[in-house]
Order: structure tokens, then sequence, then C-alpha cells
């Protein structure tokens, strides 16, 4: 079954307002630690905490920000983590020292609207069309993945790295104002026992291996993206041509997994597209290893490692918002966004330590928490009858 208009009207609205505030993350991403690392007092250690403690920040506060929006809407909730983040990006911006970066962007981190906005897309849209919502979710976030990666090195390197957080700023200000007129009406659900609907979604097995695998995605991508930028700059690429790379390794998921996505669940089997992502991304990682520093490697290992991380971020949030009721989304969501960056700050501030140990350190950490997962257990798709 296809998407009607009115829902794809209220996706691309939701989307475009997170995709406004990920905008400005993106285009910090893939230079954070490459510019980081010559800030007065810093090391590969405290470039790797300042990179994982938004992260931290954010996972410390899903929960809450979810339950909120369960209780008191979620447009409210929405723009009061906006703010937040915008003024904590003007503070990072601010920031003289490594130190200092590092407290400022616990501030930039408090704005934690993730769950809300995938309870939202949840609230919008019927189940057995989620894994397209959220697919077309993930290309309107992945475009602006790709204007991020693409423009952030060349702002970087044109009007200084501290500039990007100003732009962070502005840009969660212009999400502030599209939230505030555009946001769809969302018809609250009637809320009661408020702190047992809370705490319902740790004892479910299956929402468990979703909040394992959000995990497991988030603290991958800062794993990947902390060593693959410093792996281009080892073999001589300038900062500036980043994001030629990153436009090269993005493109072939951007055209080939939401056409896929559709087709399986046109057709009732999404459990298929979990095993393909795992074996995509254990692939990724085996090859980065054990293939050295070369371009071709760096090439096929990050095309390979997009297409894997792109199938799970359709899938894991549409089997989410298929196996919770209206009413206790926002807190659901809360916990599987409180994993997600739970994963990026552990896996961002580990990174770095790792990484001066021995740079093959994180890939064969990576490798070792896939192989893992596998005996937990992955995903299973929801029954959507």
């Amino acid at each position: 079954m296809s998407i009607s208009s009115r829902e794809t009207k209220a996706v691309i609205t939701v989307s475009l307002i997170i995709s406004l505030r990920l905008l400005g993350i993106f285009l910090i991403l893939p230079v954070f630690s490459v510019y980081t690392i010559n800030y007065p007092g810093a090391n590969l250690t405290l470039s790797g905490v300042a990179f994982g403690i938004y992260a931290l920040s954010q996972s410390l506060l899903q929960i809450p920000f979810g339950w909120a929006s369960d209780i008191f809407g979620r447009k409210r909730i929405i723009l009061i983590g906006l703010f937040l983040f915008s003024i904590g990006s003007i503070v990072c911006a601010l920031a003289e020292n490594i130190n200092q970066l590092i407290m400022a962007r616990v501030i930039q981190g408090s704005g934690a609207i993730g769950a809300v906005a995938i309870a939202s897309l949840g609230d919008l849209t019927r189940s057995h069309v989620r894994a397209q919502v959220f697919t077309i979710t993930s290309i309107i976030i992945g475009t602006s993945f790709i204007i991020g990666f693409i423009a952030g090195p060349f702002l970087a390197a044109e009007l200084g790295f501290d500039s990007l957080f100003y732009l962070l700023g502005i840009l969660g200000f212009i999400a502030i104002i599209v939230t505030a007129l555009f946001f769809p009406k969302i018809v609250e659900a009637e809320q009661k026992n408020y702190i047992q609907r809370l705490f319902v979604f740790i004892y479910n097995y299956e929402l468990k291996r979703l909040y394992v695998a959000s995990f497991i995605m988030s603290f991958t991508l800062n794993m990947f993206f902390f060593i693959y930028p410093l792996s281009w700059i080892s073999l001589g690429l300038n900062r500036f041509q980043l994001w030629k790379i990153y436009l090269i390794i993005l493109l072939p998921s951007a055209l080939i997994v939401f056409p896929y996505i559709r087709y399986a669940e046109k057709r009732d089997k999404l459990q298929l597209p979990t095993w393909i992502g795992w074996v995509i991304l254990l692939f990724s990682f085996l090859f980065y290893l054990t293939g050295g520093i070369h371009k071709w490697v760096l090439f096929a290992s990050g095309i390979a490692f997009f297409l894997g991380y792109t199938l799970f971020q359709s899938i894991l949030p549409a089997f989410l918002t298929q196996r919770v009721p209206a009413e206790s989304r926002g807190a659901a969501s809360g916990f599987y966004n409180f994993s997600n960056f739970l994963g990026a700050s552990l896996g961002g501030m580990l990174v770095g330590s790792l990484y001066n140990l021995n740079q093959h350190i994180p890939l064969i950490v990576v490798l070792f928490v896939l192989i893992l997962w596998l005996f937990i257990g992955l995903p299973r798709q929801p029954d959507t009858d």
C-alpha cells in the first residue's frame, strides 16, 4: 500500500523541521576530529570526548523529552528542544579551548527531540506504510547529510570551524519558526498511568532488541566518522576535498534503499533487509580493517557502510512505532533514542583513545560488537495486520 498525500505532506513537514537541526550537526561531523585537535589544550582523547559528549547529553534527556511529549504535546516539546540546541550552538562558537567546547556541547545536546520526532511521525501515519515513511524521512535527512558533508569542509576551510556553530544556531532558530507555523496538528491521546506507561517498555523483549539495534547503529556511526576522515587525511587528501568523498559514498544509498524498502514493505517482507543490512555493515568494517588504508578500500568501505546504515535507519523506527500505541509512543521512542545517543556518546568518547593506541583497534571493536549483536538477536518484523 502506498503513502497518502496527507501522510506525505505531514512526513515532509516534520522531516524538514528535524533536517534543519540535523543539517547543522552534519556540517561539523565530517571535520570535527581534524579541527578540534587544534583547540588549545586538546588531544585525541579530549577531542573524542567533545565529539561524544553531545550524544551523551542527548541520551540522558531522550526519555524525559519523549515522555513529556506524551503528556504536553509533541509541538511544544520540539520547540523547547530546538531553543536549547540553538543557544548551545552559539555557546560552542564562543568556546576558546577544548574544555569550554566540551561544556558547550553538553548544552547543545540538551535539545533532545529525536524521540519526539519519531513519535510524531508514528502519530501522523498508518502502521503498514511506516517503513516507507521512515525511508522518506531518511532520504530528506540524507539530503541534509549530503549538503552538510559537502558544505562542512568547504565552510570550515573558508570561514573557520567556529563559524559552523553560529550557522547551527541560525538553522535551529529557522527550525523553531517552521515548527511554530507549519507543524501538523496531532490529536492527543488520552493519558493515564504516566509512570506505568513510562517503564513498561523496559520489560518488552522485542522492544529491547530495537533498543540494542539503536545503540549499535549510533556506536558504529560515531566510530566510523571519527576515523574515516582521518584515514583520508593520512593519504594526503586536503580537508577541503572531503566533501567529494562523502558525495561518492552517499549516492548509492540515496538511489537504492528507498525503492528496495518500498518493494519489501509492500510484500510484507522487511525481515530480509535487516539481515542484508547486518551483512553489509559487517563487510564494510571487515574490508576497512583487512584491506589497508588505500583509496579504493576506503571508497568500498564507505559505500557499504552507508548502504547498511540507511537500511536500518528505515526499518528500526518503523518497527518501533508499529509495536506501541499512540498514547505511549513518545515514551517508547524516548527509550529508543536514549539507546541511540548512548551508543553515539560511548562510541564518540572511546574512539579517540582507541585510535590513539592503534588505528585498527576501533575497527576491531566495531566488528566484535556487530558479531555480538547477531547472538543477541537482530530486530524482528512486527505483525502489522
